[in-house]
């Protein structure tokens, strides 16, 4: 059903998890062009790795925030011969992060609905009363420290497990970057702060003029905002959630 023709659409996401955005979207009629602004790389030098390595044995709660988390995760432990800690409860951010889990053989306990962000995942009965308990979340190098501080906030033992990081691409696709300078896309998506981030870096003062007339469809409210902060006046679609399916649902708005 092509409910977005002739829409061209700008997937910002990571080479290795843009293909099924990119499909959905091309499934409603519209254009996907991969211009990838992040790299995700595996981490194991992170000073609060060895910690949360430590506390593997007494974990009884497991918090992925991503599926990179998920991927990266569990690879992390299967590379240094390190076993998941069975007994803990799992908890997934969203549905993308539970099938990375479940199809890795993790089962998860339970998955926020609606929106999938740490205030959701915080509303989860899993998480109201922690105080005392071990709790391991699995993350990034970087990103926001509101679950973290919550969860010392009622009193849990709180571990990390930083098992990946966002880097920005070194360059910009020069074939896609002409075509953009040329003729111009119609719409853009960020999924991340640091996707953000990324994109303003690689295309420096060519920004304004490539995204003017342009509609960005964000994952979050606090993505939109962090673009306003970085100087874009144009128009910003939310999402109902991060999911692929909500992401689409945005774009048609637009359309």
């Amino acid at each position: 059903m092509a409910d977005l023709m002739p829409l061209s659409v700008v997937v910002t996401r990571a080479v290795h998890q843009a293909d099924e955005l990119c499909r959905l979207i091309e499934k409603a009629g519209a254009e996907a062009i991969r211009f990838p602004v992040t790299k995700i790389e595996p981490v194991d030098d992170d000073p609060a790795l060895a910690q949360g390595l430590d506390a593997l044995d007494q974990i009884e709660i497991a918090i992925f925030v991503s599926p990179n988390a998920a991927t990266y995760g569990l690879s992390l432990l299967a590379r240094l011969d390190r076993c998941f800690p069975e007994n803990a409860r799992v908890l997934a951010v969203g549905p993308g992060t539970a099938r990375q889990l479940s199809g890795r053989g993790i089962r998860v306990s339970a998955v926020p609905q609606g929106k999938y962000d740490s205030e959701m995942l915080l509303a989860l009965p899993d998480l109201e009363a922690v105080a005392g308990r071990s709790v391991l979340i699995v993350r990034g190098t970087a990103g926001r420290e509101l679950l973290a501080e919550e969860l010392s906030h009622r009193r849990a033992r709180v571990f990390h497990l930083p098992c990946y990081r966002r880097t920005p691409m070194d360059q910009p696709d020069p074939d896609i970057l002409s075509r953009w300078s040329e003729k111009g896309f119609d719409t853009l998506i960020l999924t991340s702060v640091s996707a953000a981030d990324h994109l303003w870096s690689m295309l420096g003062t060519k920004i304004t003029q490539l995204l003017e007339n342009m509609t960005v469809v964000v994952s979050s409210r606090r993505i939109s905002e962090h673009c306003r902060s970085l100087g874009f006046a144009g128009r910003v679609v939310v999402a109902d959630n991060a999911g692929m399916p909500a992401l689409v649902k945005a774009l048609k708005q637009k359309h």
